[in-house]
């Protein structure tokens, strides 16, 4: 009878998806890193020779191969298939090179006599040129072959394993078959009694020491998990905002908890009972996958545990009611010590190569437990339903029903009714189908509940990063330009990221009956490793993936390294602000710069290979990016020589302000009145730029009075020189002082000057001396009238907001 082996296989599927994106992930690509060339050809030789030799059986008689053959051809086949991929993936760019030597070479015109050394190596380059092309075409032939013959034994056991669905065994209702079952078990148990010995012997061998060892290792580890399961609650609130993301991180991390601990425990015990060898081949593959599929039982554990959530009502996903979470707490960690009981059996009977009616006698049994367990969570599912819709109904509220799509409210019943019909099948004979029917249940309902776990997890991660960007927005961190395309990115990420979570949980869905979940991966995603061409380009998913990963890692670590620069390492220098932000965004330029020519790296693409991305660029900034690429360079000099720096008063083409930012292309000045001007790089150095604050200079505050010519000037001369000694703004050094500039018929001109230390001050600190000498003269009873206006007053540097004062005369 046909076995379906798709739990065991559901934990490689991110194993093999893990290696695929990232190293590549095949044993037969040491091979295209370390063989010789001249081992190329006795390599596809060799493999050539299998993969016929295998065409020829499955020609001959395929039917005489039973299943286990099958697999092992198919593997065979799968190793051939990674050394031919790998051949091409090594030599098309050697061959790539060879053809760009011939070509640089040129053609021989025959008018005059070529020197011997270059025909020599013409000669030698069209012979490897030959002899290359010859292996890529030779390995390319045999990767299809490899292929092909994938394809058929993949059709041969699904053929099989349909035909098996209709076979009707002896059931297990009828006497005969206890009878039968009665005078094979002792045969069977003695077969299993060896296993177990063999199992008992081997660890009997085990020194003491090595006990000792893996217990601690043991016991350590058991510790670690139950403080982890403890304290996960705690450590996500204390990591995380309260909101859905917390959930959702403490619902991966608790699944990954319950893999990982159990996983190891069985991982620890192969090691015990391998430890002194002399375990057959088969032997040694149970136990290898048994502790595979000890990863698979935790997983299954923890995810059930985490969706029902029985102990954390307000953490639990999905909209469950606590007392079907209560009634339900026990049914996924009885599934996932089901499921290992299940498949251990089928592969020690294969192992004891038991008898039919032991084998069915097994089967039956762990077939009917399973569809038991699923028949009671459907009812229980159906139950709760029921009793929602009903109490809704009471209150005259909208049911939990009406908000569910229709074919969502019948899936319970729809369960209740097929585990119903499996259970008759399994009645009237049809074993393989009443499992099969089962088992489908199991991967549909693991695959469904692990996508709605990553989704929700995708959904919840980028929310929080959107709602993080409004904070920071919010806080005037980011402008709203840089908000808004943050946001965009991050919601067109996540929105591309469950879009392949679902159509992957989809294609899972639909596997064909009897297809193996690894082979399909093989099969559909094996090209995101040898890519595909397109002209002369050989484009490979992978590579791009990775280079996506790159670029994201990297960007992220400038980032981190830039805000460390900036933040914590340049102010414990002697660098002032404005030098120690300009040094930190040369620093991340540089930073950016090298992660993009990692990632084109990354990508296949040699540095030595961008001349022609060069020559692209050259005409582009002859064209259109002239203007770009001049006030990038400008605001690299500008950061270089800095005669302008954050935070200086700077004045260009009636442009008066504050510099705020420095950036790639261009200078935000914030002016007086509050608004903003962006001011190309370019400017700045090509044009007359007055900088009010260059190297710290002081305020000079200039006062002018035209006074009567009867007024006592060496008073007015007083009143002025105590105004200013009495303002704690003027510095006594340079000195301040009071002269009398002019006079004519009508009017004294007096003129007073004092220093601040910024020419920032002078406006206030002018105003300020204004109000003390106008009290002061009120106070002496100098009569104040006006007189035609004089020379405007003034501040020198020039720039501030305050206007210049009324001029006055005493009477």
């Amino acid at each position: 009878m046909a076995r379906l082996s798709r739990l065991p296989i559901f934990a490689m599927v991110l194993l093999y998806l893990a290696l695929l994106l990232g190293s590549g992930g095949t044993a037969s690509q040491a091979y295209a890193q370390s063989a010789p060339a001249q081992d190329v050809g006795a390599i596809l030789d060799k493999t050539q020779s299998s993969v016929t030799n295998i065409q020829e059986r499955l020609k001959q008689k395929p039917q005489d191969i039973d299943d286990t053959g099958l697999v092992a051809i198919r593997d065979t086949l799968q190793e051939a298939q990674s050394v031919a991929d790998d051949i091409v993936v090594k030599l098309e760019p050697e061959l790539a090179s060879v053809e760009a030597r011939l070509k640089e070479l040129g053609v021989p015109t025959g008018e005059a006599e070529e020197p011997a050394d270059i025909a020599q190596q013409r000669a030698q380059l069209k012979k490897r040129q030959a002899l290359l092309d010859s292996q890529i075409k030779l390995a390319k032939l045999m990767g299809v072959d490899a292929r092909q013959g994938q394809d058929q034994i993949s059709l041969l056991r699904r053929a099989r394993f349909q035909a098996e669905l209709g076979t009707r065994s002896q059931s297990l209702l009828v006497p005969s078959f206890w009878r039968d079952v009665a005078r094979d078990a002792p045969r069977d148990m003695r077969r299993l009694n060896g296993l177990l010995k063999q199992l008992g012997a081997n660890l009997k061998a085990v020194p003491t020491h090595v006990w000792s060892l893996a217990l601690g290792m043991a016991l350590l580890l058991l510790i670690v998990g139950e403080t982890g399961r403890r304290g996960l609650g705690a450590f996500t609130v204390r990591h995380t905002k309260p909101a859905r993301l917390r959930r959702s991180i403490f619902a991966f991390l608790t699944v990954v908890l319950y893999t990982v601990v159990p996983g190891l425990l069985a991982t620890i015990m192969l090691f015990v009972m391998r430890w002194n060898g002399g375990l057959d081949q088969a032997l040694n593959s149970f136990l290898e996958q048994s502790a595979a599929l000890v990863y698979v039982a935790g997983f299954v554990a923890g995810l059930g545990m985490v969706l029902l959530s029985p102990a954390r009502p307000s953490w639990r996903l999905p909209a469950l009611s606590d007392g079907l979470a209560r009634r339900l707490a026990w049914v996924p960690l009885v599934f996932a010590v089901t499921i290992v009981l299940a498949w251990s059996a089928q592969r020690a009977l294969d192992l004891i190569n038991a008898t039919l009616s032991t084998t069915l006698l097994v089967n039956g049994i762990m077939t009917v437990v399973l569809n038991i367990l699923i028949g009671f969570t459907a009812l229980s599912l159906r139950s709760s339903s029921q009793h929602k819709q009903g109490q809704s109904a009471q209150v005259d509220e909208p049911s939990m029903g009406s908000s569910m799509a229709a074919w969502a409210r019948a899936i319970p019943s729809v369960l209740v009714v097929v585990v119903s019909a499996s259970l008759a099948a399994f009645l009237l004979g049809f074993i393989a189908l009443s499992s099969l029917v089962a088992q489908e249940i199991i991967w549909l309902t693991l695959v469904v509940s692990t996508a709605y776990l990553l989704v929700v997890l995708v959904t919840d991660v980028f929310d929080s990063l959107v709602a993080r960007v409004e904070q920071e927005q919010a806080a005037d961190l980011l402008a709203a330009q840089q908000a808004r395309t943050r946001c965009q990115v991050l919601v067109l990420v996540s929105g591309a990221l469950r879009l392949m979570l679902i159509l992957f949980a989809i294609a899972l869905v639909l596997l064909p009956f009897g297809e193996d979940p690894g082979d399909w991966l093989r099969r559909r995603l094996g090209f995101l490793l040898v890519g595909f061409q397109i002209g002369e380009a050989q484009i490979r998913p992978a590579s791009i993936a990775v280079t996506l990963v790159v670029l994201l890692v990297g960007a992220y670590s400038v980032r981190v390294m830039r805000s460390w620069i900036s933040d914590q390492f340049l102010p414990v220098t002697r660098l002032d602000e404005s030098m120690r932000t300009s040094a930190a965004n040369l620093l991340g330029y540089l930073g950016y710069f090298a992660v993009i020519m990692i990632a084109v790296s990354s990508l296949g693409i040699g540095l030595e290979r961008m001349a022609w991305i060069v020559s692209a660029l050259s005409v582009g900034i002859g064209f259109g990016l002239q203007a770009v690429v001049q006030n990038f360079v400008s605001g690299v000099i500008l950061v270089a020589e800095r005669p302008i720096k954050v935070g200086d008063w700077v004045s260009l083409d009636g442009v008066e302000g504050n510099v705020r930012k420095i950036s790639a292309r261009a200078t935000e000045i914030e002016m007086f009145d509050r608004s903003t001007m962006i001011v190309p790089n370019s400017e700045f150095i090509t044009k007359k730029v007055r900088n009010v604050t260059m190297a710290n200079p002081l305020g000079v505050v200039t006062l002018k009075f035209n006074m009567p010519l009867d007024v006592n000037a060496q008073a007015v001369r007083e009143i002025m020189m105590d105004a200013i000694r009495g303002q704690p703004a003027v510095l006594g050094d340079p000195a301040p002082s009071v002269t009398l500039e002019a006079f004519s018929e009508a009017a004294l001109t007096f003129s007073a000057t004092c220093y601040v230390i910024s020419p920032r001050h002078a406006g206030k600190v002018r105003s300020e001396l204004m109000f003390e000498i106008l009290g002061a003269l009120r106070k002496r009873d100098i009569k104040l009238h006006s007189l035609p206006p004089a020379e405007p007053a003034a501040s020198v540097p020039t720039g501030a907001a305050a206007p210049a004062p009324p001029d006055m005369r005493a009477g």
